[in-house]
C-alpha cells in the first residue's frame, strides 16, 4: 500500500504547530485511516528544525502512530503543459510558433545552487529532501544537489515525477540512493502534449519508468493528487499498456518501451515507497511485516495489457491498515 505524502503548507512557526496537531488530532480521533508522512516547505525549514521534526519520526507518541515527518519539498521547475519543465535543449515549436519561456529552455522555480543549499541544510538536520523535477535539466541539477545528501538521513532522498530524463542520469538514481516518485497516470493525460512539445525525445526517455526500473532503482509510484484523481488503478495500467481507454482508436502507445510488467508496477505500488521511507516492516505479504493490505477481484490482474480492461476499474473488496479494516465492499 502506498504511504501518504502530504505537505504542511502553512508557514513556519504556530502554524506548523497547528498543522501537526491537526494531523495528531486526527490519528487520535480514529479518523486518519491511512500512513502519512507529513513534508514541509522550506519557508518551514527553520522552524522544523527548532522543533526537531527530524526524518521518519512519529509526530506524535501514540502507540499506533500512522502519522511522520516526511521530507522537504522543493521545485526545481515548472511543468509541461505551462512549458516551464527546464529543459536541456530548447522546446519544439511550430513555424510561426512563438519561443517558450526562457526561449524554450523553461523555468527554475529555485535555481540549482539554491537546490543543493537547501538540501544540505536539511540533512544536516536530520531532514531528508525531495524535489519537483520534470524536464531532463531540472532531473540532472537535482540529482546533483540531492547526492550529497544520500547517506546522511533515514529517508531516501527523492525526485517528484521526473517526466523527461537525459540517459546518462538513469542509473545515477540507484548508484546514488535516490528513489524515483513517479506518477504514471500522467501519461494519460500527458502523452498528446508530450509528443508535441518535446517531439522524438518525448517517446525516446518521457515517463521512464520501465528504464529507471530496468536500472535497477526504488520506483515509488502515486497518484499527483489533487491534481489527479486519488485513482491508483489507472496509473497501474498507464504503467504497464503505456497506453489509454480515452484515446482514439489509431493513437499509438505512449514509449511502449518504457512499459512495465505488472509484477513490477505492483512492487512500485507497494514495496518501493516504504523502502524510500525507511520502512523494512512493510510493503510485502510476508510474516513479520505489518499487515497492510489491499484485497481486489482476481479478474483486475488477468489481462493487463487490455486497453480498458478490468485492471483499469479494479476496487478493493477489503483494505487492511495494520491488520485493523479500514475499509469493506
Amino acid at each position: 500500500m502506498r504511504l501518504g505524502i502530504v505537505a504542511l503548507h502553512d508557514p513556519g512557526g504556530p502554524s506548523l504547530d497547528r498543522a501537526i496537531a491537526a494531523y495528531v488530532g486526527l490519528t487520535a480521533r480514529g479518523v486518519l485511516r491511512i500512513r502519512v508522512h507529513a513534508c514541509i516547505r522550506p519557508e518551514q525549514l527553520d522552524a522544523a528544525i527548532e522543533r526537531g521534526f527530524r526524518a521518519a519520526r512519529p509526530l506524535d507518541d501514540g502507540p499506533r502512530s500512522t502519522v511522520r515527518a516526511g521530507w522537504l519539498k522543493c521545485f526545481a521547475d515548472g511543468t509541461l503543459g505551462s512549458r516551464t519543465a527546464a529543459l536541456l535543449d530548447p522546446l519544439d515549436r511550430q513555424p510561426h510558433e512563438p519561443p517558450g519561456p526562457n526561449d524554450g529552455f523553461g523555468v527554475w522555480m529555485t535555481e540549482p545552487a539554491e537546490l543543493a543549499a537547501l538540501a544540505a541544510r536539511a540533512a544536516e538536520a536530520g531532514i531528508a529532501t525531495t524535489i519537483h523535477a520534470i524536464g531532463d535539466a531540472a532531473v540532472r541539477s537535482s540529482l546533483d544537489a540531492l547526492a550529497p545528501t544520500a547517506t546522511r538521513v533515514e529517508l531516501m532522498p527523492r525526485l517528484e515525477h521526473i517526466q523527461l530524463i537525459a540517459a546518462d542520469d538513469v542509473d545515477r538514481f540507484a548508484a546514488l540512493g535516490i528513489a524515483a516518485s513517479v506518477q504514471p497516470v500522467h501519461v494519460r493525460s500527458d502523452a498528446a502534449k508530450a509528443r508535441r512539445l518535446w517531439g522524438p525525445r518525448a517517446e525516446e526517455r518521457g515517463y521512464p519508468f520501465g528504464a529507471l526500473a530496468r536500472s535497477g532503482a526504488t520506483v515509488c509510484f502515486g497518484t499527483d493528487a489533487p491534481v489527479e484523481p486519488v485513482d491508483p488503478w489507472p496509473g497501474l495500467a498507464c504503467a504497464v499498456t503505456r497506453s489509454a481507454p480515452e484515446w482514439s482508436s489509431d493513437t499509438p502507445p505512449f514509449g511502449p518501451h518504457q512499459a512495465m510488467t505488472l509484477e513490477r508496477a505492483v512492487r512500485a505500488q507497494c514495496l518501493d515507497p516504504a523502502i524510500s521511507a525507511g520502512e523494512t516492516d512493510r510493503g510485502r505479504l510476508v510474516e513479520g511485516h505489518r499487515a497492510d493490505m489491499v484485497v481486489v477481484p482476481a479478474a483486475a490482474l488477468a489481462d493487463p495489457v487490455e486497453t480498458g480492461g478490468a485492471l483499469w476499474q479494479a476496487r478493493p473488496r477489503l483494505v487492511l491498515i495494520g491488520g485493523d479494516v479500514a475499509f469493506e465492499a
